[in-house]
């Protein structure tokens, strides 16, 4: 057995690329997976969809959720937006719409463990 269980670690460079910015989940649209408030996201500008993943995508009220986007079958015509939160519902939308609305996809996700931790940590720069 090689000792490469994980595979090759991503170097913490490309973590700190300038290409990439960490935002706060917002809202719960996509709990249990991410908590609203609680988790974030690592995140690249993007303009459009690239395929199926997870997207920052704006919303009427001058904001932004997460969603699931995939492609509809027959095309690149329509977009399914799905989030985790079964409170919520899934959105069809046109691949011109999404074009125009779509602002990052996530390409990993911070979860969390200990808030008070956290915020202890960056108040003294050590834990409390």
């Amino acid at each position: 057995m090689s000792g490469d269980l994980f595979g090759q670690a991503v170097p913490t460079e490309v973590l700190l690329s300038p290409h990439l910015r960490l935002e706060r989940v917002p809202s719960d649209t996509m709990e249990p997976t991410l908590r609203g408030g609680w988790d974030y996201v690592l995140v690249r500008p993007c303009t459009k969809y690239e395929g199926e993943g997870i997207y920052l995508v704006g919303n009427p009220f001058g904001s932004w959720d997460l969603r699931r986007a995939s492609n509809v079958l027959g095309g690149r015509e329509q977009i399914r937006l799905t989030v985790d939160n079964k409170h919520y519902g899934d959105r069809l939308v046109s691949a011109d719409w999404f074009d125009e609305n779509v602002l990052a996809l996530v390409v990993a996700d911070v979860k969390i463990r200990d808030q008070r931790l956290l915020e202890a940590t960056c108040r003294h720069g050590r834990a409390a």
